[in-house]
């Protein structure tokens, strides 16, 4: 371990980002990992197995390391209808992420913390053109509920002068080559029979590849003091252009990653009557329901300009990743 290199402490290292930040970190940086999970990440790194609501535990380990920056990917990601109730969201992805903030100023007043949010956030009703960092919020589901909760907790720390450095990514479906499942979702039936085309096809989406994430957070940890005058930013983290749901199927049909099936073109009046009916017998959850509609009718464009005017230029694109 090199004394003179940055500290950083990464949540998840188990996980989809967390794996893939800890391999390309620790070629350079001190880097420590939390995970419930038994993993094989990389040699170059300690590994702390406790669950992130494990407070106790996870104090001593951040107490003892006092790293630099936090990256916290850890929590409950978007689960099927009905399968985690909302307090689990909120205990897990907003609890633990507040305590874990306040940890992390305890052993060192300076950290840099670093979440990782999302674009559910904003919501889908009402969306119009490229949606800014400055959008209003209203999240269609527990699990947005939950992160958009812990941004808040993180910004009353920020501001009551209990955090110092505090960046905020709003991520758009993240994808990598071996691993689409928010892409998936607009263009495939069920285990990928064929291709759904839903309408003309032409309705645009923001995402971000895991590479050009990886990457961005990399940049911030190298280059945070250089950009920007405020120790505290929220950043719509996406690939520099959106893709039509054409465009990813076209894409994917090429793919050696995906597989090559015939497109069968859906109506969208067809999901519109599906999801309001389901919305009449399951009321409770029909705000979601409505919303799924919206991500399959409308265009789902996040503006980037705040990322990309730091410096930062995402190189990978979605062609680029599925046809390497």
């Amino acid at each position: 371990m090199n004394k003179n290199q940055k500290k950083i402490l990464i949540t998840g290292v188990s996980g989809f980002i967390g794996k893939a930040l800890c391999v390309k970190l620790s070629k350079k940086y001190n880097v420590f990992g939390i995970d419930r999970n038994a993993i094989d990440v990389t040699s170059n790194i300690i590994v702390n197995f406790s669950d992130i609501t494990d407070y106790d535990n996870i104090f001593k380990f951040i107490n003892f390391h006092k790293p630099d920056f936090i990256i916290h990917c850890a929590g409950i990601a978007h689960q099927k209808i009905g399968r985690i109730d909302s307090n689990e969201y909120f205990r897990v992805n907003s609890y633990a992420t507040q305590k874990l903030a306040q940890i992390a100023t305890t052993a060192n007043p300076d950290v840099h913390f670093i979440f990782l949010s999302s674009i559910s956030v904003y919501g889908e009703e009402n969306i119009d053109g490229f949606v800014s960092e400055k959008y209003e919020c209203n999240p269609s589901s527990d699990y947005a509920d939950s992160k958009l909760d812990a941004e808040r907790r993180l910004i009353k720390q920020y501001n009551a002068g209990e955090l110092k450095k505090l960046d905020i990514l709003r991520l758009a479906p993240v994808y990598s080559s071996k691993w689409s499942l928010n892409l998936d979702r607009r263009v495939f039936a069920p285990e990928k029979l064929v291709y759904l085309q839903f309408g003309s096809g032409e309705q645009k989406m923001s995402a971000i590849s895991r590479s050009n994430l990886v990457e961005f957070i990399e940049f911030i940890v190298n280059k945070r003091h250089d950009f920007g005058n405020r120790d505290y930013n929220i950043y719509n983290v996406c690939d520099e252009q959106p893709y039509s749901f054409k465009e990813i199927i076209k894409i994917f049909k090429q793919s050696k990653y995906q597989p090559d099936r015939v497109v069968v073109t859906i109506p969208l009046s067809f999901v519109w009557i599906l999801t309001r009916i389901t919305g009449l017998f399951l009321k409770n959850k029909k705000k979601w329901l409505h919303s799924c509609y919206d991500k399959l009718a409308k265009d789902l464009i996040f503006d980037n300009t705040k990322m990309l005017v730091t410096g930062f230029k995402p190189v990978h694109t979605l062609e680029t990743i599925f046809k390497k």
